[in-house]
This record gives C-alpha cells, sequence and structure tokens, in this order.
C-alpha cells in the first residue's frame, strides 16, 4: 500500500482540498528522505511487508512535522524530530540485518 494525500489527510484531519498540492510536495519529500537515508529503500519496500508498512507511518509521521510545523516555531520540534530518527534508524536496522 503507497501512501496517498487522502491517506496524510485523515491522519493529519484535514478536510477540503486547499492543502492538496502541498500535502502531496510533502509526501514526495518524505519518499524522496527515505529513499536517501535508507540503503535499499525501493527494494525493500516493494517486497517486505512490515518495512512498507513501518514506512508508510514514518511517512505520515514526516508530513506531520512539516504540516504542523510550517512556521519553525514550535519546542516541541526536537522532540518530534528525534521520533522520525528513531523511525529512520529502525528501518536502517532492518536493512543491516537482513543483509548480513
Amino acid at each position: 500500500m503507497a501512501v496517498t494525500v487522502a491517506d496524510v489527510k485523515k491522519y493529519l484531519r484535514v478536510d477540503g482540498n486547499e492543502e492538496d498540492d502541498l500535502l502531496e510536495s510533502f509526501l514526495n519529500a518524505a519518499e524522496i528522505y527515505l529513499s536517501n537515508a535508507i540503503t535499499n529503500y525501493a527494494d525493500y519496500y516493494e517486497t517486505n511487508e512490515k518495512f512498507q508498512a513501518q514506512a508508510d507511518l514514518l511517512k505520515m509521521v514526516i508530513v506531520s512535522e512539516q504540516f504542523n510545523n510550517r512556521d519553525g516555531r514550535n519546542d516541541s520540534r526536537n522532540n518530534f524530530a528525534f521520533v522520525i530518527r528513531s523511525m529512520v534508524n529502525q528501518l536502517q536496522y532492518f536493512v543491516a540485518e537482513d543483509s548480513s
């Protein structure tokens, strides 16, 4: 299952279509981020359901971070970024463990 704008809107509880272009942009950026951060991301995403489920959730978390903190004034930003880094590390560890 690939994450769609409709999935992100449900996760964020966003109604209407005014933000669709922005959400699509954030979703594309999240996909690129994960592709750059995790070795063989595309291969694992296509072939491993557990990896895909966690990656899809992480995409929505990343989009949420971008969407909710567009002004950069959220004091909890560093704490939330820690969650994102932790989830990325888990996916990287998954790939590393599978490769050994």
